[in-house]
């Protein structure tokens, strides 16, 4: 069984001349249980039209504590990177709905997922 979780991410511009509060990223499910094969759906919306980049992180199990781009959706052009282009999908709009699809699911997709708005 592989197990995914997803979390928040927000980045802010370090140039930006009025500091403004950031959107409220909501992930859906918090967690996934799924066996290797199957395909994994991930949700993220956040509906601030300010924030025309949703991306992607994967961040490893096994004690690596990194965070790997996946790639990112730009309203609704994706831009996966390439060690990810073949099975993560990147679908919806960048400043409201999105999903992140991993088609035939492997042991090594075990991780901790995050969107991302920019």
């Amino acid at each position: 069984m592989l197990k995914l979780l997803i979390t928040s991410l927000i980045f802010l511009s370090l140039f930006a001349d009025i500091i403004t509060s950031p959107p409220v990223i909501q992930q859906t499910p918090a967690s996934i249980l799924i066996k290797s094969g199957q395909v994994a759906l991930l949700h993220c919306y956040h509906g601030d039209n300010s924030y025309p980049y949703m991306l992607w992180y994967q961040s490893a199990a096994g004690g690596r504590h990194t965070m790997d781009l996946i790639g990112l959706l730009h309203y609704e052009n994706q831009m996966p990177e390439k060690s990810f282009e073949n099975r993560f999908n990147m679908t919806g709009h960048s400043k409201g709905k999105a999903q992140l699809i991993i088609s035939d699911t492997k042991p090594e997709d075990t991780a901790e997922y995050f969107c991302a708005a920019r």
